[in-house]
């Protein structure tokens, strides 16, 4: 398999890396399949519902709290019609969040100078990967939670901001916190790994080298 490895801002080192990789010296030290393994996959639906039932918590505490900041009244008449649009705008905010997710991932990936991929494995999941391509356990670290940090630091800024419109948003903010079961998984299990690792990103996970 012909590896490349990216790292944009220390291309001496990329290519040093590059070249023991060319002879041969690369061998493959852990693999991950998270959609591919019952037992992964028990482990992401129960993370991912804990994550749902904090996120909603929070997200949901934070809008009442800058809702009551800012004046507005909670209580007040809801009519059918108004639900209804505060319903159907949370669903569609969810389903654009997904996409945006994993575009925040090829984002970083880009940084790095890798070239980013995209697909699904339908209907668990979207999903971006860059394969055969190598990156540093730190600089993957970074794609992998990017999404978390990125959007849950503007939902909380919008949240604060704009409570009304964050109100229409609530099940992306949500989501995307419950979506990042899997990049929190993983991210877990490369702290065992030294910064030296070289990572692989597949489709239902990744694979770890070294030398």
């Amino acid at each position: 398999m012909a590896f490349v490895v990216h790292d944009r801002f220390h291309p001496r080192l990329q290519q040093a890396l590059q070249a023991r990789i060319e002879a041969g010296e690369l061998r493959k030290q852990d693999e991950l399949a998270l959609l591919d393994d019952p037992v992964q996959l028990r482990l992401l639906a129960r993370g991912s519902f804990f994550l749902l039932l904090g996120a909603g918590v929070f997200f949901g505490g934070l809008d009442l709290w800058s809702l009551a900041w800012h004046g507005y009244p909670l209580a007040g008449s809801l009519n059918i019609l108004g639900f209804l649009l505060w319903f159907v705008l949370n669903i569609v905010s969810y389903l654009l969040i997904l996409p945006f997710h994993e575009l925040v991932h090829g984002g970083v990936f880009l940084l790095w100078g890798g070239r980013p991929y995209f697909g699904a494995k339908l209907p668990l999941a979207l999903y971006c990967g860059a394969k055969e391509q190598l990156f540093r356990r730190n600089h993957y670290l970074v794609v992998g939670l990017a999404p978390l940090i990125v959007i849950s630091s503007l939902a909380i800024l919008i949240t604060l901001l704009a409570p009304l419109l964050s109100a229409y948003l609530l099940l992306a903010w949500i989501g995307n916190a419950s979506g990042a079961v899997g990049d929190l998984l993983v991210a877990q299990r490369l702290r065992k790994c030294s910064p030296e690792t070289l990572i692989e990103d597949t489709e239902t996970g990744y694979r770890a080298w070294t030398f």
